[in-house]
């Protein structure tokens, strides 16, 4: 049977077409102003779990403290193993079967178990939003001091590459820093920064003391090779030596942000580095 398609039915569905067009395009400007919100709202997960990460470095720092009387060594350097800061908190951060595998009286990449060890990947040492992955990386190192000062290149505890909390031990600074030497204040004292997808595998992998730097840059986020460094959209979190964290901005003074690398440079107010 045949229908006679009247002019009102040709109307009809010609403005079915447009609505179904008009639909569309509001969908695509919907999605396109929620997509985004969806980044940032995930950007911030990250932010938040990273922040995370550093508080609960912190608390194992203080831990290590209390059990050992000191904090530890950013790296064995003296007695050349290279073990690291945060191979060394392992019993602290809930990876005691993995801290007992280790031999610390050999290099940290020794053959065998200590190779195999410094293989694992430990959630607590990587950032979220970093944006290379691989076998034993860390995102957080150790701050052993700052060359923004002008301060006399050396390991020294009033040098450029010593006067931090995480110091490579040497001949002029053979043990650990302890709470007691950090006379800027705890609270006024940088211990563990990012340093997002570092270059170099030694230089990023939690168990080698190479992840530990003074700062170089003028600016956080500057540059990835040994300095604060890490993929939020604002800054870099810094762990304090107290145990608190912040992020620390893009527009930090550069002066501020080599004060608050150092444990012992009688800085006086290192207030600036709160401003987020």
């Amino acid at each position: 049977m045949w229908t006679l398609r009247t002019p009102a039915s040709s109307a009809r569905r010609g403005f079915t077409l447009l609505e179904l067009l008009v639909v569309i395009a509001i969908i695509g400007l919907l999605m396109a102003l929620l997509l985004p919100a969806v980044q940032a709202g995930r950007e911030a997960a990250r932010g938040a779990q990273c922040g995370n990460n550093l508080k609960n470095i912190g608390i194992a720092l203080h831990n290590f403290h209390a059990a050992r009387r000191s904090f530890p060594a950013g790296s064995d350097a003296l007695g050349g193993t290279q073990q690291a800061w945060s191979s060394r908190l392992l019993p602290f951060v809930e990876y005691d079967a993995l801290a007992s595998q280790i031999d610390y009286t050999q290099a940290w990449n020794a053959p065998g178990a200590n190779l195999a060890a410094a293989s694992q990947d430990l959630s607590i040492y990587v950032c979220p939003s970093g944006l290379t992955s691989y076998s034993g990386k860390t995102d957080y190192g150790g701050i052993q001091g700052t060359s923004l000062l002008s301060l006399v290149a050396g390991v020294g505890p009033t040098q450029a590459f010593g006067c931090g909390v995480l110091i490579s031990t040497s001949s002029q600074q053979p043990s650990p820093v302890n709470a007691a030497s950090i006379t800027d204040g705890l609270s006024f004292t940088l211990c563990v920064g990012e340093s997002t997808d570092r270059e170099g595998p030694a230089a990023s992998v939690w168990a080698c003391g190479l992840n530990c730097f003074a700062q170089n840059d003028q600016w956080v986020n500057m540059d990835a090779l040994g300095s604060l460094h890490s993929e939020h959209p604002l800054g870099a979190h810094g762990l304090f030596a107290d145990g608190h964290v912040v992020l620390l901005t893009d527009q930090i003074d550069p002066t501020v942000l080599g004060a608050v690398c150092t444990r012992n440079g009688g800085e006086i107010d290192g207030s600036a580095a709160y401003a987020n």
